[in-house]
């Protein structure tokens, strides 16, 4: 079974001193059920040339280290910070 949905972007606007809501749709995402029994999605966004699909997110589970739990509160000692100050202003995003 294949199932459509529509990607929407809402725009707010002011009618009648009344907030709305328009919807304008700017893409799609098909759902569909692979041979094997498995999911399947599509999404698509023609404005910006996007086709990908979409698999679900697999929780990753914690790397075995040998290290000691931080301590609450602790700043740790081995880190290497910048000698100078940061300018957020310099920040190019």
């Amino acid at each position: 079974m294949v199932t459509k949905f529509n990607i929407s972007k809402p725009e707010k606007y002011i009618k009648d001193g009344i907030e709305k809501t328009y919807w304008t749709n700017v893409g799609t995402m098909t759902e569909f059920e692979k041979q094997d029994g498995s999911m399947s999605r599509i999404l698509e966004i023609p404005a910006i040339g996007l086709k990908a699909n979409i698999f679900p997110v697999e929780p990753k589970t914690a790397p075995v280290t040998n290290h000691k739990p931080q301590e609450q509160g602790r700043v740790p000692t081995d880190v290497d910070y910048p000698e100078e100050d940061i300018n957020p202003d310099d920040i190019p995003f």
